[in-house]
């Protein structure tokens, strides 16, 4: 069986919650890291000629949701009922939510609303919910694709030029979860060697 390869840019962004869910299951995988503009080989193999783009066997994906939602499935970390699959798509599709404000904002007045009012306003909603569901899970009672995706944006904001990490410091429970995750044997070795990178 081949071992499968993730492309993307050499930077977290859309790529980095495919990533650890490879490193959580343990599964090998080649982490391909093109410089920019995208390699014109690696954009000849992609369905819309953008990354990331997963080849698996036979299987070929592109779009970071569809590349996350396959490997979560495939690694069991989807749900394991209908209701809680949905929900777990919920948080996925979350940081979406604050990526799009976030890289929009583009002068200083910008950047300080998004990080005095936006950013607040969605960890408030995360806090809430997590603390509803007992502040160690997002959905059900192990982890699952939707605490990392939420751990990963915690995490990236934890790592941006702007001190968003501010951000988060009024919400203990998602900064327990954030620290929970990050020390988690196979995540805590990956973020110990990860390449740094502005985003």
């Amino acid at each position: 069986m081949s071992t499968p390869t993730l492309y993307y840019f050499d930077a977290r962004a859309r790529a980095e919650t495919s990533r650890l869910l490879f490193v959580y299951s343990g599964a090998k995988f080649n982490d391909n890291r093109s410089g920019f503009p995208l390699a014109e080989d690696v954009r000849a193999k992609t369905p819309f000629g953008q990354v990331p783009f997963l080849e698996d066997g036979e299987t070929q994906l592109a779009q970071s949701i569809a590349i996350e939602s396959y490997l979560a499935e495939k690694f069991q970390l989807a749900g394991s009922s209908p209701t809680e699959r949905a929900e777990v798509l919920q948080f996925a599709l979350v940081p979406g939510d604050f990526y799009a404000p976030y890289f929009a904002a583009k002068d200083d007045a910008a950047n300080l609303k998004f990080k005095e009012e936006t950013a607040p306003k969605f960890f408030s909603k995360l806090e809430a919910v997590l603390i509803k569901k007992g502040g160690e899970h997002f959905v059900g009672n192990k982890l699952t694709w939707a605490d990392i995706s939420i751990f990963n944006l915690i995490d990236f904001f934890h790592q941006q030029h702007s001190n968003l990490v501010a951000a988060v410091l009024p919400f203990p429970t998602l900064l327990a979860f954030h620290k929970r995750v990050a020390a988690i044997p196979q995540f805590a070795e990956y973020l110990k060697n990860r390449p740094i990178t502005r985003l």
